[in-house]
């Protein structure tokens, strides 16, 4: 009986570990999407800054 008590806690354990392991794995990749987004529009904004200020001579 006893044996079958420690198996059973074992794999609860196990399946509580998976759990958390995958929610990790969720939260890394949320907040990898999240800064492959905001490299992407720093990455637009300073095109845009460049751009302006190459075009803002030819303005004046």
């Amino acid at each position: 009986m006893l044996s079958i008590s420690k198996t059973r806690a074992k794999d609860r354990f196990a399946a509580i570990e998976k759990s958390q392991k995958k929610a990790l794995d969720e939260g890394e990749e949320k907040a990898m999407k999240v800064s492959e987004k905001t490299s992407r529009l720093k990455a637009i904004r300073l095109a845009k800054e460049t751009l302006d200020k190459e075009q803002s001579p030819l303005k004046k």
